[in-house]
């Protein structure tokens, strides 16, 4: 289910909720009393060109070394522990087409 946000336009209090898009209600504010209105400010926390580690698109970590990694995934940097080292949001984009896994991330 999704998480809505809602900010009072009053006097700038915060609040959520999670429910289904046909169930949700507007809260009122619990400081002023006034009825929220959405708050569409951005919630995810890394911008889009930060470094990013998938553990979903990593190897086992006795694969790191072998020649066939490197055809199969040109290019690609890997941690100890087999995770995918991506430099940012695009890289991570590239990849996920190249498995041709569907990207459900909307950020």
């Amino acid at each position: 289910m999704p998480i809505y946000y809602f900010q009072c336009l009053t006097c700038d209090e915060t609040d959520e909720d999670t429910c289904m898009f046909k169930n949700k209600q507007y809260p009122t504010c619990s400081r002023c009393g006034t009825v929220m209105s959405d708050d569409f400010k951005s919630k995810v926390d890394a911008p889009a060109d930060v470094p990013r580690v998938s553990s979903a698109m990593g190897v086992h970590p006795s694969q790191i070394d072998s020649a066939e990694l490197e055809k199969v995934h040109p290019g690609a940097k890997f941690n100890p522990n087999g995770d995918m080292l991506l430099k940012n949001r695009s890289e991570q984009k590239q990849r996920l087409k190249e498995r041709n896994w569907v990207n459900r991330d909307s950020y």
